[in-house]
Parts: structure tokens; C-alpha cells; sequence
């Protein structure tokens, strides 16, 4: 199951950050600057030397909801002003620039460096899985009180809950017990 749910390389990299709280049953694992540092570092985002700030940590939750809006916006979605305006100033703050790399192919880059400059990684991430068309793939899970951020690995891409055992049950228990008290 957990296969079904985990994205590789680049998109893989945007559901793990998305994924760093369970909105349903926790935990939040970005708690504090820290924890946020050891992330970044662990996904070779920032060298282990740089400084984080309590303000970088609240601008790491806003980019990671607005990456969640974001994914819910190709499943249809609403995505508010807000998380648009989050990503473009995660963009700008961290003076994103088009760079060519040593095999002569486009890559955006951040021109900070710190967890300002992690940041503007994790957006340029972003923007190359969204260019990608296995984009679509990555969604969030159907429950309301989920929106676990999985990998549909279906033929047909029709997977809408992160887990059928847990969340994809619940939603059709609930369904049938409001459709039963309907007809009572």
C-alpha cells in the first residue's frame, strides 16, 4: 500500500514536505526551527551551518499549505489568492533565476541561500513536477479532514483517498449512514 502511495524524485521530494503534518491525526513534525532545519538538510535543501529563524519556520507552513492548495486545485479544487501569493513570495524572496547546468539543461535556482534559499528549492520543485505529466498523479486524499497528499498509482487515475482501508472507508460509511437517515 505504502507503494501505491509514494511518489519518486522531484514530486516525491513536494509530498514529503506536504505530508510533514497529518492534518487528521497529526503529528507535526516542522514543531519548531529544528525541526525544520533537520528536514531541509535531511532532503539536501540546506547545508547543516545555516540558521533558522522562527519566521522562516512560519514561512515554511504557509509554502507547504499553499503547495497542498496548489495539488487540490488539478483535482478540481479551489485554490485561494492567498496560496498564489504565498508561492510567488517564496519565488521572489528567494530571487529564483533560470541557470543552466554543466549538460546544457534549464534549471531555476534560488540566488539566497539558508532556509530562504530551501525554500525557493522546494518552489522550483515545484514548478518542474508541475511541467512534468505525472503531475497529475500526486493528489490529496478525498476526506475533508485527510488531504494526505498520495502518489495515484491507478490505470485509469481514480484513486481519491490516500488509504481505501481507512479514509476511502470511513467517507463510504459516512455516505451510506447519511443516505440510511435520509430515507428513515
Amino acid at each position: 500500500m505504502a507503494d501505491r502511495q509514494t511518489a519518486s524524485g522531484g514530486l516525491g521530494l513536494i509530498q514529503a514536505f506536504v505530508n510533514t503534518v497529518g492534518l487528521q491525526d497529526g503529528p507535526e513534525e516542522l514543531t519548531d526551527p529544528n525541526t525544520l532545519k533537520t528536514w531541509l538538510v535531511a532532503k539536501g535543501l540546506m547545508d547543516q551551518t545555516q540558521d533558522v529563524e522562527a519566521s522562516d519556520l512560519k514561512n515554511a507552513i504557509a509554502l507547504r499549505e499553499a503547495i497542498r492548495g496548489v495539488i487540490g486545485a488539478s483535482s478540481s479544487a479551489r485554490i485561494y489568492p492567498v496560496d498564489i501569493a504565498t508561492l510567488n513570495g517564496a519565488a521572489t524572496a528567494s530571487g529564483l533565476r533560470m541557470r543552466f547546468g554543466a549538460d546544457g539543461k534549464p534549471r531555476l535556482e534560488p540566488a539566497v541561500s539558508g532556509a530562504v534559499g530551501a525554500m525557493g528549492r522546494i518552489v522550483a520543485t515545484l514548478y518542474s513536477a508541475m511541467e512534468d505529466e505525472s503531475w497529475t498523479r500526486l493528489k490529496l486524499c478525498g476526506s475533508q479532514t485527510c488531504r494526505w497528499a498520495f502518489y495515484d498509482r491507478s490505470k485509469n487515475h481514480s484513486s481519491r483517498w490516500c488509504k481505501m482501508a481507512s479514509c476511502g472507508n470511513r467517507e463510504k460509511a459516512r455516505r451510506f449512514r447519511a443516505h440510511s437517515a435520509g430515507r428513515a
